[in-house]
């Protein structure tokens, strides 16, 4: 739904800034994300060996002992790389829906929320079409590997792999730290269009900073 036919907002060099800005923060998804260990080992984690597991905690933050069940770490890394990988497409959708649409006014809505509603209603089969194609992509080349290849490893992105172990540990943890960012952001972006009513560029390009007292949001 975000595809570059139609722009809807102006001025040009606003429209080229976000879209800079968006394609920086996805800059590193889908890049091959490994634990701290060889290929060859078996694929159990311990979570003091994790990239990104102490990053601005000042060591392992995990009150609920989540983390004591190392048979299941390789899955959490693998859909917490997922999730996040998925969040930052989201919030690159997002923002350039705002400014391109397919020549469909029912591909027209800026808001993330109600132009997947609109989609739904007015075109179901559009709708299923998109659904399917995921799953499609899921259950192929998106599926993971779990007995000879590290979490988020789905052979994507290896041509860009540095050659430098420390060059490719600081890249992995580049992604985690945007995947986890991008994860709270898409899910502030929700919530303030069903606060305000209106798209995160939307309410930019209009001065609607803050839901509250305004006359425009909810409160």
């Amino acid at each position: 739904m975000a595809v570059c036919v139609r722009s809807r907002f102006h001025p040009h060099n606003m429209k080229t800034a976000f879209a800079f800005l968006a394609l920086l923060g996805v800059s590193t998804a889908f890049m091959p994300s490994a634990p701290r260990m060889s290929r060859g080992r078996s694929m159990r984690m311990a979570v003091n060996e994790m990239i990104g597991s102490d990053v601005e905690t000042g060591g392992v933050f995990d009150p609920l002992g989540l983390a004591k069940d190392e048979a299941s770490l390789y899955r959490s890394r693998l859909i917490e790389l997922k999730h996040g990988r998925v969040a930052m497409l989201a919030c690159l959708g997002t923002l350039v829906q705002s400014f391109y649409h397919l020549p469909d006014e029912v591909f027209s809505n800026p808001r993330p929320l109600a132009a997947l509603s609109q989609v739904f209603n007015e075109r179901p089969v559009a709708f299923w079409q998109i659904f399917l194609t995921l799953g499609a992509i899921e259950l192929t080349i998106g599926k993971q590997d779990t007995a000879n290849r590290a979490p988020g490893d789905v052979g994507f992105g290896a041509a860009f792999i540095p050659d430098d172990a420390d060059d490719f540990a600081a890249l992995q943890l580049k992604e985690l730290k945007n995947g986890r960012l991008a994860m709270m952001a898409i899910i502030g972006q929700f919530v303030q269009e069903k606060l305000t009513g209106q798209g995160p560029i939307e309410q930019l390009l209009e001065g609607h900073y803050s839901p509250f007292g305004d006359g425009q949001g909810m409160f």
